[in-house]
């Protein structure tokens, strides 16, 4: 046959090209690295050290510039404490005086406590502020009740000094400001507070003039508000936390948190505005508990870097070019034979296992690799061969399995509500099997005109050998359970049973009960089954305390008790498999005892069907299609 020609995605050529140029690459790449980090590891701790103290000196004007508002704030109180309170003349020179003084400040209140000024004036608080031509003076109690404004409340139930969240004083100037606010006392009892505003506008030409390299700056308060930033429309309108998640971004969140948290740092971060990478700087303004930053693009940071990452990549190309033709000029003399076998190995891809390479020869490694084509394309005829028969064996085992399981759900009760002409209870069930065939199962079936047996069983194991003995136990329950005979004399002879020919040691947990519908009067014995829960309507719960007896096809000499329990009106029975507390998450955390109860007291009052829905809902979140057990839980509710 002659030899077709095949088109070479990736030739030879190309890869001792990689086989050689890439270790070469690397130790290119390597030297370049360590210039990187020799080099870019001092100016970055340099550059890193000069915006460290950069804004830390801009944070600390800011501070010092709180510190002069606060303390006009702090001297007043302490004059009023250590003296006495002077007349409103005196108080309002006073405000006068210290806001005069201090070009910081925009304005001054002393509020004081219903009727602690006089005691025949309920409010009273002076307040002072400044405008363009003059101060002028005002008397807040006549605008609003401020005691019930946060820079009152907060210090007097604190009994410490607060730097509030930046708001609009409609009573004093009607301007965007922040308070500091510090709590007056005279002979230790508190009086009221005394006040100094800052103008949010002061603040915003004062932070205009601050120039941190190309970047820009900002201040957040203590919730993560923007107090202060380039762009108008975030100021007190936005928060570094509302930024975070309109744009996805959870490392902007652990910013904001350090940065309220007052700490100083520095970090890269991808500008939600701009897009770029950038470093953001903060340092906190300790008086107010606010937090200054700048963001810096990372360009300007790592001109000098980058210029010289460009310089060593440019000698790398260079030489990597001058290698790569003397790689080629050797490659061509090596290509013919693999060509030939290429064309072989098509032929091969292309289904026609019969097809068998010859015409090369040699003893190098393009000879062996004839041989081991040869002999793969002999073992996969016989793989394929075998694969067909195996999967068709699988499918017919899956089918069995389907099969089977719907057999067993047939040998459940499916139709609910079971007895829809009965008013005096309602009852219902579900069963979720983890694998195709379930070891659980419950039946409920009646005696008589008022007699109710209900059973929920969890056989040891899954799969088929537990949907066996299922089916057996299931069989074997119906024919014990007959009218006048007591639950626990039932268990007993369906354990005799269940114990002889047991070779496969099989054993299920039973929970088995007589329910008279008339009277709510249950009759129950339980072979290690877990506990029944009976829920009220109000969401409040008794559990049904077993008897410590084992499971079923253990001990045939076993003795079974019984218990007795009056169901009221309203009340409800929760049986359950232990799929349902031992459902178990990703995380490896179980569902747990606790839990459940808590889903069922909160929907006590809703249909048998809902609280099914709910549990089931809650389970299939918690365990993120993780089902390791099977699952069922029946209802049963006394109508009345």
């Amino acid at each position: 046959m002659k030899d077709e020609k095949v088109k070479v995605k990736h030739p030879l050529a190309r890869k001792l090209l990689l086989w050689i140029g890439v270790p070469l690459l690397l130790v290119y790449i390597i030297v370049i690295l360590f210039t990187y980090s020799q080099s870019g590891n001092n100016a970055l701790k340099q550059m890193k050290e000069y915006l460290f103290e950069l804004t830390s000196h801009h944070a600390c004007m800011l501070d010092n510039k709180f510190l002069k508002v606060s303390g006009a704030s702090i001297g007043i109180a302490d004059a009023i404490d250590k003296f006495s309170i002077p007349n409103k003349n005196e108080l309002y020179a006073v405000m006068k005086k210290k806001l005069s003084e201090n070009r910081n400040i925009y304005g001054m209140a002393t509020a004081f406590d219903p009727f602690a000024y006089n005691n025949r004036i309920k409010l009273f608080s002076p307040y002072v502020y400044r405008t363009d031509e003059e101060i002028k003076d005002v008397d807040l109690a006549k605008s609003y009740d401020y005691t019930l404004q946060d820079w009152f409340m907060i210090p007097k139930l604190l009994g410490t000094s607060y730097w509030g969240e930046p708001y609009f004083d409609e009573g004093g100037g009607n301007i965007l400001m922040a308070t500091y606010s510090q709590p007056m006392y005279k002979d230790g009892k508190f009086i009221g507070v005394s006040t100094a505003d800052i103008s949010l506008d002061d603040l915003e030409l004062e932070m205009n003039n601050i120039r941190i390299m190309a970047g820009y700056t900002f201040i957040i308060t203590r919730t993560g508000t923007f107090i202060y930033h380039p762009i108008k429309e975030y100021m007190m309108n936005e928060s570094i936390f509302s930024l975070a998640e309109e744009n996805g971004q959870p490392e902007l969140r652990e910013i904001g948190k350090k940065m309220i948290a007052g700490e100083q740092g520095i970090t890269t971060y991808i500008d939600v505005n701009t897009g770029e990478k950038e470093w953001l700087v903060y340092s906190p303004i300790p008086d107010c508990h606010w937090s200054f930053a700048a963001m810096i693009p990372g360009k300007e940071i790592m001109k000098t870097v980058n210029s010289m990452v460009i310089r060593q990549v440019s000698i790398m190309i260079i030489g990597l070019f001058i290698i790569l033709l003397v790689i080629l000029w050797a490659a061509f003399g090596i290509t013919n034979p693999i060509k030939r076998l290429l064309v072989f190995a098509n032929r091969i891809s292309k289904g026609n296992l019969d097809e068998k390479i010859t015409g090369i020869r040699g003893h190098d490694e393009i000879h062996e690799l004839v041989k081991a084509f040869n002999k793969m394309t002999y073992d996969l005829k016989h793989y394929i061969a075998d694969l067909t028969a195996a999967t068709k064996a699988k499918e017919s085992v899956e089918s069995e399995l389907r099969i089977a399981r719907q057999i067993q759900e047939s040998l459940l009760p499916r139709i609910f509500p079971p007895f829809p002409d009965a008013e005096e209870f309602d009852l219902y069930a579900r069963n979720i099997p983890a694998k195709e065939v379930a070891g659980d199962f419950f039946d409920f079936f009646m005696l008589d005109e008022i007699h109710l047996a209900i059973i929920i069983a969890d056989v040891s194991g899954k799969g088929i050998s537990a949907g066996l003995f299922m089916a057996v136990t299931r069989t074997l329950m119906k024919t014990v359970c007959v009218k006048d005979i007591p639950p626990a004399e039932a268990m007993e002879k369906a354990n005799i049973v269940l114990c002889q020919d047991n070779d496969a040691c099989m054993f299920t947990t039973l929970f088995l009960a007589i329910y008279n519908i008339k009277t709510g009067k249950m009759k129950w014995t339980n072979a290690g089954h877990d506990e029944p829960i009976i829920i009220s309507e109000d969401g409040s719960y008794r559990i049904l305390k077993t008897f410590k007896d084992i499971a079923l096809g253990i001990s045939e000499n076993h003795k079974y008790h019984e218990g007795e329990v009056q169901l009221e009106v309203g009340e409800k029975m929760v049986l359950y498999t232990d799929g349902v507390i031992e459902a178990t998450s990703p995380e490896k955390e179980l569902y747990g005892e606790k839990r459940f109860l808590k889903i069922l007291s909160e929907n006590a009052d809703k249909s048998l069907v809902e609280i099914l829905d709910i549990v089931t809902e809650n389970l299939d979140g918690f365990q993120k299609d993780n089902q390791f057990d099977d699952i069922t839980i029946l209802l049963l509710k006394r109508e009345k």
